[in-house]
């Protein structure tokens, strides 16, 4: 089921990738020359953007490619640094689990406003953010669960 999630969330990425690419290649084209403004291709950008961002954050948490300072867990001996791993994903999972609480609150916040020229509720634009979290979430308890299993250096 995991690597099934994974092919998803890949070939959303990519999806979105060439929706945000293919609304601002329109966009320029139309704009400066035929002269004529597209107004919804500057919404479904701003839309592909962001949702890329945090399912390309999930795909990283999967990854494992997050920024790390490894150089301090290669000076420590292999218990510590697992130690040290151990926390650090503990205090990510924390604070995971805050965003995805948060996310929801703001979902729920939002109401009945609409994006202007679109018309899509806010709703699932922010929506994006307790999923996201939720997710990240998910594969970070895999990899601590591989981490006690020894799976993981």
């Amino acid at each position: 089921m995991v690597r099934a999630l994974d092919r998803v969330l890949r070939g959303l990425l990519a999806a979105l990738l060439g929706v945000l690419t293919v609304s601002v290649f329109l966009q320029v084209l139309v704009r400066f020359v035929l002269k004529v403004p597209l107004p919804w291709t500057e919404e479904v950008a701003r839309l592909a953007f962001v949702y890329s961002i945090f399912v390309g954050a999930t795909v990283a948490v999967r990854e494992k490619a997050h920024i790390n300072v490894d150089v301090v867990l290669a000076a420590l001996p292999r218990r510590a640094a697992r130690a040290v791993r151990l926390a650090g994903s503990l205090l990510t999972a924390g604070f995971l689990g805050v965003v995805l609480w948060q996310g929801l609150a703001f979902v729920a916040a939002t109401g009945v406003q609409m994006t202007p020229v679109l018309q899509v509720p806010f709703r699932h634009l922010y929506l994006v953010i307790p999923a996201s979290a939720a997710l990240m979430l998910l594969y970070l308890v895999l990899g601590i669960i591989d981490d006690l299993r020894g799976r993981r250096p």
